[in-house]
């Protein structure tokens, strides 16, 4: 019995510096056949001259691939859905700008066949990009992973699902079915894509290995430490979608009240805070508040 397909889809955007060392840990997959599709959402640097370059030195390690550059930015979501659609294998790997371990694709195809599953999550290892120090695995070893649709759907829509998006490997079926990543969301594409999954009845298989290198820069939207006044507003206002659209009335029908009181208030107190200014004392004081009402999140 021949190896299925399995399609990489590859999202960049400004990932000049980055691109390289993620294509070539693609390259480097114990497993075949793959295909590689690049979704360059037009970036302001060359990435797509980097991409382009790369693809016509390493293509013939792919069955196929694809170098796709957006006429105008889309986002992650559409991005996302261009690429997948321009490819053809059984199954799906996408990947931003982090990095595959050698057997990550092998690993994940041993599991599904095995296991006879729609999607499969596993572990990933979190490096800082600057220094490439290794940094913590997550879902940690002592985490204990629902088994059953119900139990995932409610720790998901209850934040407490640790279900690493960067690892997702699933089968062409399951998207085709639930109809793509949702482009309403821009840059939140794997919440509401995971929420398809969990309301259609299906769920998430769990691979307890690492598969996945995931990559912390100083200037992503997740690290919020690090963010401009007007970055954080942007990931508020993502986040916020997400929230009201998909989180809260999840909430409300299950009558999980309790949790969407405290997701409120801590909603409204991040508003409060990033949309003070950064000198003022209005955004340490509703910082604070913030800090305290998570504490008993």
């Amino acid at each position: 019995m021949s190896n299925p397909l399995v399609s990489i889809i590859v999202v960049s955007y400004n990932a000049s510096k980055t691109i390289i060392e993620t294509l070539e840990s693609i390259k480097s997959q114990t497993y075949s056949p793959l295909e590689l599709i690049i979704g360059e959402d037009h970036s302001t640097d060359d990435t797509a001259l980097k991409c382009e370059k790369w693809l016509a030195e390493n293509n013939s390690r792919f069955v196929n691939s694809i170098l796709i550059v957006n006429e105008e930015n889309k986002g992650v979501s559409a991005n996302l859905n261009i690429g997948i659609k321009s490819s053809s294998g059984e199954w799906i790997k996408t990947l931003g700008d982090d990095v595959l371990m050698p057997n990550a694709i092998e690993k994940n195809v041993r599991f599904v066949t095995t296991n006879k599953c729609d999607i499969v999550v596993s572990k990933i290892q979190s490096f800082v990009d600057e220094t490439k120090e290794l940094l913590n695995i997550a879902p940690a070893t002592d985490y204990l992973f629902p088994a059953s649709n119900h139990d995932q759907y409610i720790a998901f829509i209850k934040n407490k699902l640790n279900c690493p998006s960067p690892t997702w490997f699933f089968k062409r079926e399951l998207y085709n079915r639930l109809g793509g990543y949702d482009e309403r969301f821009r840059f939140s594409d794997d919440i509401p894509f995971a929420y398809k999954i969990l309301e259609s009845g299906c769920f998430f298989s769990y691979l307890p290995e690492v598969t996945v290198y995931y990559r912390i820069k100083t200037t992503s939207l997740s690290n919020s430490k690090s963010l401009t006044g007007k970055q954080k507003q942007l990931f508020f206002e993502s986040r916020s979608l997400v929230y009201q659209e998909l989180q809260a009335p999840a909430l409300r029908k299950n009558r999980l009240y309790g949790t969407l009181i405290r997701k409120n208030m801590l909603y409204f107190l991040y508003k409060k805070k990033i949309h003070s200014r950064d000198d003022s004392l209005a955004r340490y004081f509703y910082g604070a508040l913030f800090t305290i009402v998570r504490m008993f999140n």
